[in-house]
């Protein structure tokens, strides 16, 4: 009892050093707290969408349960090296250290007992309003939130493994120290750095080849399969960048005495100087998460501002219909079917392409070889096709062809597959009444010939290539304004009638499709593969589920994220302000004016909080390209849409960083210049 009373005692006499330990602590609970409660509600299931939409709860709830563990292990390391002085104390008056480790280890459960509670308490209040903001980005209207206490154990049950992890490293803390080092530990500074001109330039050499790396990248595959290295690169450097080359170049100023020999520069120089290492860390830190903050929030709100932009290139009218057959017959079937269900096709416009073949292209010739930096798809469309999407007549003798790189670039005069070689006549940049398509490849080539007999040779080969499995050919595609009521109507007749159509039909009154027995051969057309129907409304409202989804667990993870830069932020100034109190002190008595004191704070200041927001627009710059790439998994975005949605994250989060900023070097200035 009497340790668990000088736990309390210390905890309320020293509220200002654990106060910042406690509300990271807490606000870390409740924001895992609401994404469980989200995650485990009954409610989450009368979401359209839900089965993705768990995915991505669960996905963010083991990056924000991550990111807690890694953040409050930073601020209790913040909190031992204030107490370590008391620790010192107390071995001196007679204190074994097992019995300081105990009192360390309940103050621990007491401030574990504190977040559960405050936690709990506060995530069963935000939850619902963040759950009110989950189902107005989904445009859902269904606002009851129903409670899960599993999510109380489960958060709690991981915030205990978080505790266990903080009482060994205290432990670990105190164990090894002798009572000397306990003491002088808080007021330790760093040691002047080695200039590590090969570090300086290693460090360059990784924030190059992670740029590298971003830029050039050529389709969404390959940016997914090369984000995470560019990142490890990216974060390396940084790393030594802070640690080694602003120490080579911090010395490089102060071997320049017409620069060194001033008051302004002298004071910051050195003071940064002596204490990089210590800096190089926390400023990495913060550059990384100011990173990850632009890249979440520019992902995410890019993705789900481009839903409609996306669907209006896909959708030349409200519903597509693709078959796996020949334009005629299924047209005419489509056509039928329709009518003997009464469902108007309004606007219809129906065309033919062949089935993709998927390789790469190089200097003209198409290989099978399938690599993600030249992964290309190539389809044909006959010349009577083309006339009849956009009216034009075109006029192809021989082997010769039109083409129309879609995505990516073809500047060749021939087109070579295998034994297959069409000349070139013409590039065109567009054709319309045709469905710009959501294209993982680096490339996508449309091929216009004068017949489809020149092509199926091709698709045969391509087959073959294959393995057989597969006969390549040509699909049909419809696209038709269709009433909304009626679009799952016509659906399922066409599935029933693919179904039925090569057996008698049993009609009833009551069917739902009307076929008669007559038309079961032409429904053999339909027996391959069956008819897919996408329907504006039906796609829009599966992307906004889970680009709804997206934005919402980003929005969750950027608020955490700029959280820990506040606190890690605040943590430096509290730390750099008592380190640099004594040395002001001494630079005022030898004669530095109060003014040239306040000038020296705000120029080290500035440079210290506004490096590392510079170095992480510059990161995300370059990352720039391979977002683009990877939001265009989902579909095509718009470049200036995209930059725009970019450039305002970016607005909003520095001025957000500014205001922290200004907050917390309000407490730097107290500290220096009482």
């Amino acid at each position: 009892m009497f340790y668990f009373k000088l736990a309390s005692r210390n905890i309320r006499k020293s509220i200002s050093n654990f106060l910042p330990f406690a509300l990271s602590s807490v606000v870390m609970f409740m924001m895992n707290l609401m994404v469980a409660t989200i995650l485990l509600s009954p409610s989450l299931k009368n979401l359209k969408g839900s089965s993705s939409l768990s995915l991505l709860l669960c996905l963010g709830l083991v990056v924000l349960s991550l990111f807690a563990a890694i953040f409050m292990v930073y601020s209790y390391r913040f909190l031992l090296k204030r107490r370590t002085k008391e620790f010192g104390l107390y071995n001196i008056l007679g204190l074994k250290k097992r019995q300081i480790i105990r009192i360390s280890v309940l103050e621990l459960f007491i401030m574990f007992a504190a977040t559960i509670v405050a936690g709990t308490l506060l995530g069963i209040v935000f939850a619902k309003f963040l759950y009110l903001i989950l189902v107005r980005l989904l445009g859902e209207n269904y606002f009851e939130l129903q409670w899960s206490p599993l999510a109380v154990i489960i958060v709690a049950a991981a915030f205990a493994l978080i505790y266990l992890l903080l009482m060994a490293i205290g432990s670990f803390s105190i164990r090894r120290k002798s009572s000397l080092d306990l003491l002088k530990n808080a007021n330790k500074g760093e040691k002047e750095p080695k200039s590590r001109a090969i570090l300086a330039w290693l460090g360059i050499l990784c924030l190059m080849t992670g740029y590298y790396l971003a830029v050039t990248v050529t389709s969404p595959l390959d940016a997914l399969t090369k984000f995470f290295i560019a990142v490890l690169f990216v974060i390396v450097g940084t790393l030594l960048f802070y640690m080694s080359f602003t120490i080579w170049l911090l010395k490089r100023q102060k071997k320049n005495k017409n620069y060194y020999y001033q008051p302004k520069h002298f004071i910051t120089v050195s003071s940064m100087l002596y204490r990089m290492k210590q800096n190089a860390v926390g400023l990495a830190n913060i550059t990384v998460l100011v990173t990850m903050t632009f890249v979440t929030l520019a992902t995410t709100v890019g993705l789900y501002s481009s839903i409609n932009g996306f669907l209006d290139d896909y959708f030349v009218q409200n519903t597509i219909i693709n078959v796996n057959s020949t334009e005629q017959r299924s047209n005419a079937l489509v056509d039928k079917v329709a009518e003997k269900n009464g469902v108007p096709l309004k606007h219809k416009i129906v065309y033919e392409m062949s089935n993709s073949l998927i390789g790469s292209m190089k200097d003209g010739t198409f290989e099978n070889k399938q690599t993600l930096s030249t992964l290309t798809m190539v389809n044909f469309m006959t010349a009577d096709t083309y006339e009849q999407l956009t009216g034009k007549k075109v006029h192809l003798h021989g082997n010769e062809a039109i083409a129309y790189p879609a995505v990516g670039r073809f500047n060749d005069d021939s087109a070579t597959f295998g034994n297959h070689t069409f000349e070139i006549k013409d590039t065109i940049y567009g054709i319309s009444n045709f469905p710009s398509i959501s294209m993982t490849a680096s490339n996508w080539l449309i091929l216009i010939v004068n017949s489809k007999a020149q092509i199926q040779p091709i698709l045969d080969d391509a087959g073959k290539a294959a393995g057989g499995q597969n006969k390549l050919g040509f699909d049909t595609t419809i696209s038709a304004d269709i009433p909304a009521k009626d679009v799952k109507k016509l659906q399922t007749a066409l599935s029933y009638y693919r179904a039925n159509g090569d057996r008698p039909i049993q009609s009833t009154q009551n069917s739902e499709t009307d076929i008669d027995q007559d038309d079961r051969g032409e429904a053999k057309t339909l027996a391959g593969m069956p008819p897919t129907l996408q329907s504006y409304d039906d796609l829009h409202e599966r992307f906004l589920s889970f680009a709804g989804g997206f934005l919402f667990i980003g929005l969750v993870l950027g608020f955490t994220f700029i959280l820990g830069t506040a606190l890690i932020i605040y943590y430096k100034q509290i730390s750099e302000g008592e380190q640099d109190k004594r040395s002001f002190e001494i630079l005022q008595e030898v004669g530095l004016s109060g003014a040239e004191v306040r000038q020296t704070i705000r120029s080290q200041v500035l440079l210290v909080f506004f490096l590392p927001i510079t170095v992480a627009i510059i990161h995300f710059g370059f990352a720039f390209i391979m977002i683009q790439k990877l939001i265009n998994l989902f579909g095509p975005t718009r470049l200036g849409l995209l930059l725009l949605t970019s450039t305002g994250t970016i607005t909003v989060v520095a001025v957000i960083y500014y205001l922290i900023y200004k907050q917390t070097s309000r407490a730097y200035y107290r500290i220096v210049e009482r």
